[in-house]
C-alpha cells in the first residue's frame, strides 16, 4: 500500500501561511498557547507544511514548557478520540497535545498514526522522527513502538521509490533498520522475530543499495544533484561512506537552518550511529552552541544524554580492568569508586535541573528520585517518588523504591504498607520487578520478626525463581526459628 496525498490548492497555501506568520508573531509576544491554535489553524489548511508549521509548532511547545505551561487536561485530550473519523482532524488534535506535552509518547503515537491514515508521507516523515527521538525515554523499551516506525518508515521508503525519489528511499529504509536494530539491542522482543524483520528490511535497503551504485536509477532521477552523485562514483560505496554522505548532507541542511530541532537532531543521530569518539564530541558540541543560540533546552537535554553515555561507557571500561585482574588491584579499584562516585553526581545534577526545566514531568521526576535512591540519599528520594505516583507508567516503581527507601532507613512497616499497594497495582507477578518488591516485602516483615508472613513472601518468591538472592538461606533460618520458638 502507498500514499495517495491529498490535493492542496495554492489557495490553502497562501491561507496556511497567514495563520503561520501570526502565530510567529503571537510567538514572539510569547503569547504560546495562542499561537499553538494559529499553528494548528493553518495546518488544518496546509497538513503538508513541515518546515514552517509542524516544525514551528513543535518549537513553539517547548518554548511554551520551557516557560512553565501546563501539560493539557483530560477534556483537551479526548478531542483526539472525538476526531477519529477524520484523520487529519485527529493528527491536529495529537500535535496540540504533543505541543502543551512535547515528551508525551503518546500523543506522539496519535500523531504519527493519524499522518499515516491522512496519507501525507512528508508530515508522517517528520513525524517519525519526533517520535523516534522521544522513545529512549521510557525505562522499558517498547518492541511494538519501534515496530510501528519500522514499519511506517518502510511504507515511507516503499512511496518514495515509486516517485524515483531514491535518496529519501535508501534514507526510509535506513531509520527503519535503525529502529530494528535499537529493538533487537532491547532484548525485549518476546516471542516476535525482530531478527528477521530486521534482516528483511536490511536485505531490501542493500537490494536497492546495489542497484543505485550500478547506476540502474540515472535514467529516472530527474534532481540534478543527485545525478551527478551517481554519475561520480567510480567504486562501490561502502556502508562507512554512505552513512559519512548522509552526514554530510544532514550537516549542510542543519547549518542552513541551525534553529531547526529536527535537522540538528537528524545530524545528531547520524553522528553518534557512526560510533566514533571525536563525531560524539562533534555532537556535543553542536548541540551546546545551538542550545546557546536559541535557548531552547531540548538541545541541552540531548547533550547531556550523550555526556551520561559516554561517563557509562569509561565507568565499564574501569569495570572489565579490574574483573581481569587476577589479583584486587586497589588503585584501580579506587579509580572505579571515583568513576562511579563522578558519574552519580553528574547524573544528579542533570536531572535535578532538567525537573527545574518541566517541573510537572513525572518521568523525570522518577528519573531524579532513582538517582536520589541509588546515592543513598533516602529522605530526598521519598518526596520526589511521592510526586511520581500519580502517574499510571510510575505507579508501581515509585512505590517500590518508596518502600525500599523506608525499608533502607528502618521504617519496616511504612515499607510494607507501601510495598503492599505496589503489589496490588502490579499485573505482572513473577517478573524482575515484582521479585525486587516481594524480596523487600519479605524482608521488612523479617525485620519486624513476623516470621509467618515474611515465610509466606518468601515461599512466593522461590515458587518464581528457586535460586533468587538469598532466599533460600533466608527460608532455612526462619524455619530453624520457628522451631525454637514453639
Amino acid at each position: 500500500m502507498s500514499y495517495n496525498p491529498p490535493h492542496i490548492t495554492d489557495e490553502a497555501k497562501k491561507t496556511a501561511a497567514k495563520f503561520f506568520q501570526h502565530a510567529q508573531t503571537a510567538a514572539d509576544s510569547r503569547s504560546f498557547d495562542y499561537a499553538i491554535e494559529l499553528y494548528v489553524q493553518g495546518l488544518a489548511k496546509d497538513p503538508e507544511a513541515v518546515e514552517k508549521g509542524h516544525m514551528a509548532l513543535r518549537e513553539v511547545g517547548i518554548r511554551r514548557t520551557n516557560s512553565g505551561g501546563k501539560k493539557p487536561g483530560l477534556m483537551e485530550s479526548l478531542k483526539i478520540s472525538k476526531s477519529k473519523k477524520d484523520p487529519i482532524g485527529a493528527m491536529l488534535a495529537a500535535e496540540m497535545m504533543l505541543a502543551k506535552d512535547p515528551l508525551n509518547l503518546k500523543y506522539a503515537e496519535e500523531m504519527v498514526k493519524a499522518a499515516d491514515k491522512s496519507e501525507l508521507p512528508e508530515t508522517l516523515r517528520w513525524a517519525l522522527q519526533v517520535y523516534f527521538e522521544l522513545c529512549p525515554q521510557e525505562k522499558k523499551i517498547s518492541v511494538q513502538r519501534l515496530l510501528l516506525i519500522k514499519n511506517l518508515y518502510e511504507k515511507l521508503g516503499d512511496y518514495y521509490q515509486k516517485q524515483d525519489r531514491l535518496d529519501q528511499t535508501l534514507e526510509a529504509y535506513e531509520k527503519g533498520i535503525g529502529a530494528m536494530n535499537y529493538a533487537v539491542q532491547s532484548g525485549q522482543g518476546g516471542s516476535l522475530d525482530l531478527q528477521s524483520e530486521l534482516k528483511n528490511l536490511a536485505t531490501k535497503h542493500a537490494i536497492l543499495r546495489g542497484r543505485y551504485e550500478r547506476g540502474d536509477f540515472r535514467d529516472s532521477i530527474k534532481d540534478a544533484d543527485a545525478q551527478k552523485l551517481l554519475q561520480d562514483k567510480s567504486r562501490q560505496v561502502k556502508g562507512e561512506e554512505l552513512l559519512t554522505q548522509l552526514i554530510e548532507k544532514a550537516r549542510a541542511e542543519a547549518d542552513a537552518n541551525p534553529s531547526v530541532g529536527a535537522k540538528v537532531f537528524a545530524l545528531i543521530d547520524l553522528l553518534t550511529q557512526r560510533g566514533k569518539p571525536e563525531d560524539e564530541k562533534e555532537a556535543i558540541k553542536i548541540l551546546d552552541d545551538a542550545h546557546q543560540r536559541t535557548g531552547q533546552y531540548s538541545f541541552k537535554m540531548r547533550a547531556d544524554d550523550l555526556r551520561i553515555r559516554h561517563q557509562r561507557r569509561a565507568v565499564k571500561r574501569i569495570e572489565a580492568k579490574v574483573k581481569a585482574e587476577a589479583t584486587p588491584d586497589p588503585t584501580l579499584q579506587q579509580q572505579l569508586a571515583d568513576a562511579r562516585q563522578q558519574q552519580a553526581e553528574r547524573e544528579l545534577a542533570i536531572f535535578k535541573e532538567r525537573i527545574e526545566q518541566y517541573p510537572t514531568d513525572t518521568r523525570l521526576k522518577f528519573e531524579y528520585g532513582r538517582r536520589l535512591y541509588e546515592s543513598k540519599r533516602y529522605d530526598e528520594a521519598i518526596p520526589v517518588f511521592q510526586e511520581a505516583v500519580g502517574d499510571p507508567r510510575h505507579a508501581v516503581r515509585a512505590r517500590y523504591y518508596i518502600g525500599t527507601c523506608f525499608f533502607q532507613k528502618g521504617w519496616h512497616s511504612q515499607a510494607i504498607d507501601i510495598l503492599n499497594e505496589a503489589v496490588e497495582r502490579y499485573e505482572t507477578l513473577g517478573d524482575a520487578l515484582s521479585k525486587e518488591i516481594f524480596y523487600v516485602l519479605g524482608r521488612s516483615h523479617e525485620e519486624l520478626e513476623q516470621i509467618d508472613q515474611a515465610l509466606k513472601i518468601y515461599s512466593r518468591l522461590i515458587q518464581w525463581d528457586f535460586n533468587y538472592r538469598d532466599v533460600r538461606h533466608r527460608i532455612d533460618k526462619l524455619q530453624a526459628k520457628k522451631k525454637i520458638n514453639s
